[in-house]
């Protein structure tokens, strides 16, 4: 039923009006007005508003979801593993949707494609602040338990599923991919920059939404959620987002030139539009995509369990859930670093650096213990989440161009949201088979060494086609 009446928008988008497509009239690069008529560059407004995006994925993300986890528990009756599997079934279910999404993406564009992820997201978020009610309604036709237990499920697997693919899918690469098309000589930079903002809002989000929880209550979080992604953000979306600079009748970087030295440097040059087909059959593509997965994966493990891990350690709740904050901070100032750098040299040494950061903090939770643990928490996470902004939104334009870049950022956004979904599942076994987390912890350390080596390996494309 979400689905058709998603299909009844878009049928009403194109219906005709006064003889002028709906759709293509209130979706056009000149309405309500032209971005060529204003003084400033046009990217970057694009910048600021694509950076409110990636915060307003936020809802849909891990890191806004795990502090609602005791409240489902409670609220559907079921178990802290059952929660997690249904996680992992609806966050692998809407990964697997990503790439067509992404073809989607470039038949559409941006400005369309995020006024519908937008709404979609906030109408999701207010289904799952009346998820128990739906599953309570559905299941009162059953009189078994275990037929009730499934409907149960079948509810909460549906609500992550939407969340996750509104959110951390569309309204994420949506927003992401616009950035990326408006800017390439100062790409890095500008990413980096709105990665301030997308990190700390992340890294923060937690601690927020758990005082939201405390002070209005999970469903009125929601709520509240929901409707400042819709109408606010729906809206501002719809005025502000332009696809590409040609469809305005601009250039990216405001038409500025590269200078020579860069413009020789085979790393800057694109010569070939890769399709998805041929970008995911190079290494390269795999090498950056593992190391985003795996941090996916056990940062969204470590979020999703955040207080039960802090239980496992011993550790205090409130203390754990303070390192956010510090870890924000660092997040912030590695972003910025990593974006300059990223102008300036070749994308797999930073790549390495992400890793290494990745096994630090799982290193920090089963190797050390005390300050010694929180530190390296801080560091670890602070380091590879700084660096995701920044790599995620140059890499695919650099080295695979720009022309097919929604499907292959729909097939890169799927191989994450897969990783994120098996994190809080693996760390939920990891505590079942052994009685702790350490077994994650120890995994997540030996894969991440693994791929700091292979990061060494992850070349651009271009530099053999140049």
């Amino acid at each position: 039923m979400f689905f058709a009446g998603i299909g009844v928008v878009f049928a009403v988008g194109e219906a005709s009006w006064w003889g002028v497509s709906f759709g293509q009239r209130a979706f056009a690069a000149g309405t309500p007005f032209r971005p060529g008529r204003q003084p400033l560059h046009y990217g970057w407004v694009v910048a600021i508003v694509g950076t409110l995006g990636m915060v307003a994925s936020v809802p849909g993300q891990t890191i806004g979801v795990n502090v609602f986890n005791e409240k489902l528990i409670e609220a559907l009756g079921l178990s802290r593993l059952s929660v997690s599997t249904a996680y992992f079934v609806g966050t692998a279910g809407s990964g697997f949707l990503l790439p067509y999404a992404g073809r989607l993406f470039d038949q559409w564009g941006a400005r369309k494609m995020i006024v519908v992820a937008s709404l979609a997201l906030a109408l999701s978020l207010g289904y799952m602040s009346v998820v128990d009610g739906v599953a309570g309604g559905l299941g009162s036709a059953f009189r078994g338990d275990a037929s009730k237990m499934w409907i149960r499920m079948g509810c909460l697997i549906f609500g992550f599923f939407l969340m996750r693919f509104f959110g951390q899918g569309l309204v994420m690469m949506t927003s992401r991919n616009m950035v990326g098309k408006w800017w390439v000589a100062h790409r890095g930079k500008v990413f980096s920059v709105g990665g301030i903002a997308v990190t700390v809002c992340f890294s923060l989000a937690p601690k927020i939404f758990n005082e939201m929880i405390e002070a209005i209550g999970w469903r009125e979080s929601w709520r509240l959620m929901a409707l400042v992604l819709a109408p606010g953000f729906c809206f501002l979306a719809w005025l502000l987002y332009r696809d590409n600079p040609s469809e305005c009748g601009l250039e990216a970087d405001a038409g500025k030139q590269v200078d020579e030295k860069r413009a020789a440097d085979p790393e800057f040059r694109l010569v070939k539009e890769f399709t998805r087909d041929e970008a995911v059959r190079n290494f390269s593509f795999w090498a950056f995509s593992l190391v985003f997965a795996l941090q996916a994966c056990y940062f969204t493990g470590y979020a999703f369990h955040v207080i039960d891990v802090a239980a496992d350690l011993g550790q205090d709740a409130g203390a754990m859930l303070n390192l956010f904050v510090p870890t924000a901070v660092l997040n912030a100032g590695v972003s910025l670093v990593v974006g300059w750098m990223s102008d300036r040299c070749r994308l797999k040494y930073l790549l390495a650096f992400m890793a290494l950061g990745n096994a630090l903090a799982a290193f920090g939770l089963v190797g050390l213990e005390g300050s010694g643990m929180r530190v390296a928490l801080v560091i670890g996470f602070g380091v590879s989440g700084g660096c995701f902004g920044a790599i995620s939104g140059v890499f695919m334009p650099r080295f695979y161009g720009l022309k097919h870049l929604g499907a292959i950022s729909g097939f890169f956004a799927s191989i994450i949201v897969v990783g994120s979904a098996v994190g809080p599942l693996a760390f939920s076994a990891a505590r079942g088979l052994a009685g702790s987390y350490a077994m994650a912890h120890v995994v997540a350390t030996v894969f991440a060494v693994a791929l700091v080596v292979s990061s060494f390996f992850a070349d651009n494309p271009q530099r053999k086609l140049g």
